[in-house]
């Protein structure tokens, strides 16, 4: 593992310390946890936005977003991104299994 050093606002300092109390963790754990959720939700919009510009398949937006095909397919049609396979489509498809 490696140890990153930054400097902090004092009111994100006051958060993290509240954050820490709320979790009952150290202050390491508290970070890499925000870290882990900022990086998932930075590699989703990452993925959304080159699908909705269509420079990307459905597939490879769900390689970027490290997720499941099918949760990709959920999180494009969330948010009213077309990928030419609908929801409805996949519910035909899962019955048909």
């Amino acid at each position: 593992m490696k140890t990153v050093t930054t400097r902090l606002p004092e009111d994100d300092e006051a958060a993290l310390s509240e954050l820490e109390e709320e979790l009952a963790a150290d202050r390491s754990e508290v970070l890499r946890r925000l870290i882990r959720d900022g990086l998932e939700e930075w590699r989703k919009e990452k993925a959304l936005t080159q699908l909705r510009d269509h420079t990307i398949t459905l597939r490879r937006a769900a390689e970027i977003a490290d997720v499941p095909y099918v949760e990709m397919l959920s999180l494009a049609a969330d948010e009213g991104i077309e990928t030419g396979y609908t929801t409805d489509d996949l519910e035909r498809d899962l019955e048909r299994i």
